[in-house]
């Protein structure tokens, strides 16, 4: 396998222009650092609503974890149902599912209201076993989806042959409401529509320091009325108190060669799903994507809260090797391209988008484990700067 991000080359031939470092020094009403999930819809929602807007990215728009992502835009959170009422109750559990749909809903409406070419998918959602005490863990979650009043469907072995034949699957649990896109292709058509729109836009353009309402890169600055702070990351240098709140989890991904129509049809032979194992520390989970490959992705307990990337071909191989000991169909297929990229969270895997404790000024958001989750924040944080008497704090 190539260690390099396929979805930076096959990214749907999306053609962008190239958007030069800042070099000057600039005063603007509204800046927005980051050119992820959350910076880009902040982006929108502000030049939407008729502001002024500079945007800052330190590679490129979708040059980070928005970028490397596998694309899974599902309404759930990285913790379980089970897991967040136990910790916050019902309704808290109910905020974060109705937050993480909305979420969901912005990507899906906003790639079909400007006809985004990034390969939307509506995908169901498939959690299963591979052993009897993980089946315990479905049906627990399921019992809490019931209490939520949410939709699931439960699958035994012998249902889940029709939908997903794993040789190992025990229990499956189906859910609708997700979708699946080219994460790095959504953020190119993003960047050409806000150029469009007029946001002036900065690449190679890292912010180093923010000093009041000044923001200072290498070659330039920017001083602005309002700033939202969108970065994955994060450097102490600009921000220690934040530092301080958020975490790393690795995960490494890894997608196929094109797969004949029999071999998809083997993995799923009624329609297409995105699936999770929850074996691991970060499920093994694995969709189909464009021309006809499998993007799979997953962690291991040796790598994911290590502070650095560790590019090992290993542990993505183990991932591989177990779906293709299920799926005996495809044991011939190559995987083509792999690579590892680090998830920003926090410490109890519920995003933080709030205003700065010094300067209201400015607004913030950290640790978007999820594309839902980055999108709704950052539009979050612009409606607060848009009408803030009509946002309500969360």
């Amino acid at each position: 396998m190539l260690y390099e991000n396929w979805l930076y080359t096959g990214s749907l031939n999306i053609k962008t222009l190239y958007c030069a470092p800042l070099k000057e020094n600039l005063k603007t009403e509204c800046l927005v650092i980051g050119g992820g999930f959350a910076g880009l819809h902040a982006a929108l929602k502000l030049i939407d609503s008729g502001k002024k807007v500079i945007l800052l990215e330190k590679r490129f728009c979708g040059g980070s974890s928005s970028g490397q992502s596998a694309g899974f835009l599902v309404p759930e959170s990285e913790e379980d149902l089970t897991q967040i009422i136990t910790k916050h109750g019902k309704e808290k559990a109910k905020l974060v599912y109705s937050i993480t749909q909305d979420g969901v809903n912005l990507i899906v409406n906003t790639i079909k209201k400007y006809n985004f070419n990034c390969d939307l998918r509506k995908q169901d959602s498939l959690y299963f076993s591979t052993k009897n005490k993980h089946s315990d863990i479905i049906k627990e979650e399921a019992a809490y989806k019931k209490i939520l009043r949410l939709p699931f469907k439960l699958y035994n072995k012998k249902a889940l042959k029709k939908i997903h034949p794993g040789k190992n699957y025990l229990l499956g649990l189906r859910y609708s409401g997700s979708y699946g896109i080219n994460s790095f292709a959504y953020c190119q058509e993003m960047k050409n529509l806000l150029l469009k729109k007029g946001v002036k836009i900065f690449e190679d353009s890292e912010v180093q320091i923010i000093k009041g309402n000044n923001a200072k890169t290498h070659l330039g600055s920017v001083k602005a009325r309002h700033i939202i702070l969108c970065v994955d990351k994060l450097k102490k240098e600009i921000n220690e108190e934040l530092y301080h709140q958020y975490y790393h989890i690795q995960s490494y991904l890894a997608v196929s060669e094109p797969l004949t129509d029999k071999e998809m049809k083997s993995l799923f032979p009624d329609k297409e799903l995105m699936c999770w194992d929850p074996e691991l520390v970060v499920y093994i989970h694995y969709r189909p994507v464009s021309g006809n490959r499998i993007i799979l992705g997953g962690s291991s307990s040796w790598t994911a809260y290590l502070p650095y990337i560790q590019h090992s071909k290993k542990i993505i191989e183990t991932f591989v090797n177990k779906l293709k000991e299920n799926f005996p169909a495809i044991k011939n297929a190559k995987f083509t391209h792999y690579w590892a990229g680090m998830i920003d969270v926090t410490k109890d895997l519920i995003p933080i988008a709030d205003y700065d404790r010094k300067n209201k000024s400015i607004q913030y958001s950290i640790g978007c484990a999820g594309l839902n989750w980055a999108a709704y924040c950052g539009d979050y944080l612009a409606k607060r700067i848009v009408d803030p008497k009509k946002t309500k704090d969360l």
